[in-house]
């Protein structure tokens, strides 16, 4: 039951009891969610109370509502782990699902933004990528990367949607990763961003910007935006981790 003396209000305690069934695995994904009436009942709630704890996880992506139908288990989240595997076609196949990349544009970027110049040159062709990572048909990130074109003289005969971009770097252009610098921001979509991303405008999502360098140059200045219903960000941390990588970062799926 919930505690109606706690300085917790009762709907963030039933939404927070909904919620750890889902991560317990009690409630799977695709399964119904009590509905307002059976939450009234079982909870000894108000109708209001039961409707804001539903809202409160469709807005957290963890539950789908189907009209005339029910509340249902949504999908499993993917999750990042930013000390993990940076390569996306990798992490996403470990966990079962299907990638895929479409790029929106690719070329010699005549302006790139002042932040990027100051980071790779001023004086440079900087060649910029961005398109959209996919796990199985469904778009997860919008991705820009800018790279100095002179460290990629042949990224034009590559077939970028088949190219693991970071195996490309290392093993064609003989770039070695030495470090990096992340900064994660919360961030509300645009409609450009939805667009791309089948979303709607004003959903929750997260502006990640990584500058990866090989020793003290920076080599590759890349942006994520990573919607917030459809991912999840997880550490792994400690010197003795089994999953640390050359690579700085990685995704994985919560299951």
């Amino acid at each position: 039951m919930l505690d109606e003396q706690s300085v917790l209000p009762l709907y963030y305690q039933l939404k927070e009891k909904l919620k750890e069934q889902i991560k317990s695995g009690d409630l799977k994904e695709n399964d119904k969610v009590p509905s307002e009436r059976e939450l009234m009942e079982r909870y000894n709630v108000s109708r209001a109370t039961a409707r804001k704890a539903l809202s409160e996880l469709i807005n957290e992506g963890l539950v789908v509502a189907k009209q005339g139908v029910g509340t249902f288990v949504a999908k499993p989240k993917i999750l990042q782990d930013p000390t993990g595997d940076i390569r996306f076609a990798y992490q996403i196949k470990d966990q079962g699902l299907r990638p895929s990349v479409k790029i929106i544009n690719a070329g010699i970027d005549p302006h790139p933004p002042k932040s990027v110049q100051d980071l790779i040159g001023k004086e440079t062709k900087t060649f910029k990528s961005f398109g959209v990572l996919c796990a199985n048909d469904t778009p997860l990130i919008l991705e820009t990367d800018y790279i100095l074109f002179e460290r990629v003289p042949n990224i034009f005969e590559k077939e970028l949607e088949r190219t693991v971009f970071f195996e490309y770097l290392k093993n064609e252009c003989n770039i070695h990763f030495t470090h990096s610098k992340l900064e994660i921001e919360p961030i509300i979509i645009t409609e450009f961003e939805a667009k791309h991303l089948k979303s709607s405008t004003g959903k929750p999502a997260l502006l990640i910007e990584r500058i990866l360098y090989s020793n003290d140059t920076a080599i590759v200045v890349q942006k994520r935006i990573i919607l917030g219903d459809r991912c999840k960000y997880t550490f792994t941390l400690g010197e003795n981790s089994n999953n640390k990588s050359e690579y700085p970062f990685s995704i994985k799926v919560k299951k």
